[in-house]
């Protein structure tokens, strides 16, 4: 179950990104540098206070992404889940309606003006249509929008669920291999 969101400012390191269509989100200036972030112990060393990446966080891990003075530390965030009850609980609605950065969202979501729906038809043609998890889903959208590092941190997947560490992990290293290509 997802907790409440505690209160929040944003944080002064985070990027000026903002949705200009109905799945494209812009980051002004363009940082070249995104850490794609989980929940396990690795995320802490995040680069939190480093304006040069672009941070992106996922799910309920909105009490997390925080950087040393406890603001909110996201410049996107990922709900690749429908945004409906019971699969969201009040606590993730209340985050889907109220997220001040841009969301990836997977249909549209005119609750939030922040909401994008995920581009993953493109991407699928563009690349391959080939995902299990929402890293996945990121990693492609970092290759694809040219980030020239992609930094992954809090991805345990070799210690968590059998999903995680089958199906999800082989997944995920597909994508890494392909951008480190």
């Amino acid at each position: 179950m997802s907790k409440k969101c505690r209160p929040y400012e944003l944080s002064p390191y985070n990027a000026r990104t903002r949705v200009v269509g109905e799945s494209l989100v812009v980051c002004e200036p363009r940082r070249l540098r995104v850490a794609i972030t989980g929940a396990a112990k690795s995320m802490r060393s995040l680069p939190w206070e480093d304006s040069s990446y672009e941070i992106w966080g996922l799910n309920n891990f909105w009490n997390s992404m925080r950087d040393g003075k406890d603001r909110l530390r996201a410049d996107r965030w990922f709900e690749i889940h429908p945004p409906t009850q019971p699969i969201q609980n009040q606590h993730d609605m209340e985050w889907l309606r109220k997220c001040p950065v841009p969301i990836y969202t997977t249909e549209p979501f005119p609750e939030n003006t922040n909401a994008v729906v995920f581009p993953v038809d493109r991407l699928s043609s563009t690349f391959r249509n080939y995902w299990s998890c929402t890293f996945a889903y990121q990693i492609a959208l970092a290759i694809d929008e040219g980030f020239e590092e992609i930094a992954v941190h809090g991805l345990e997947l070799a210690f968590g669920t059998q999903r995680e560490c089958t199906v999800e992990r082989a997944c995920v290293n597909y994508w890494l291999g392909l951008a480190e290509g």
